[in-house]
């Protein structure tokens, strides 16, 4: 996307974070350098909105996370959309999809939501050069999803962060 938007991010735990920040690191080691936005957590976007919606996005995160438990998560699985984007996805559960729904109008019908967390993004080449190196470092995980996390990006400005009980 272009311009400016909102976006909001469900964020993991610390242990969670560590085991997906050591695939990262085995591809920066590798030479790779083109991942996603430093600036950002590990991180599923649950959606992505318009400048105008930063009041109302803000309540709502602030009462959906006074009413949800944190989320277990599983990572069984390494994906691609096209050869422009390597991700490890958790198996989508209903808690999950609860998590995700008051923010499905930035994805009409949900049909376009996909639950991830994005390795690299880069061009076809890099990525076929990428994969095998993700595949290696992987293995099936679990974890949790603690907060709520808003950010406007690009530029990259921090608005909001909020725990789930």
């Amino acid at each position: 996307m272009e311009g400016r938007f909102l976006y909001v991010m469900a964020k993991y735990d610390e242990e969670t974070e560590k085991k997906l920040n050591k695939i990262k690191k085995a591809l920066f080691d590798a030479g790779f350098v083109k991942n996603q936005a430093s600036d950002f957590p590990n991180h599923i976007t649950l959606g992505s909105f318009e400048l105008d919606k930063e009041c109302e996005l803000k309540d709502k995160i602030k009462k959906l996370c006074k009413n949800t438990k944190k989320i277990p998560v599983s990572f069984n699985n390494i994906g691609l959309f096209g050869m422009k984007v390597l991700f490890i996805a958790p198996s989508v559960t209903h808690e999950l999809l609860n998590l995700q729904e008051p923010f499905n109008s930035s994805y009409p019908n949900n049909f376009n939501w996909v639950a991830h967390t994005t390795m690299i993004l880069d061009e076809p080449e890099v990525i076929q050069k990428a994969l095998p190196i993700v595949a290696e470092n992987f293995s099936s995980f679990s974890g949790y999803i603690e907060s709520i996390v808003l950010y406007e990006f690009s530029p990259s400005r921090f608005i909001l962060e909020e725990k789930l009980i």
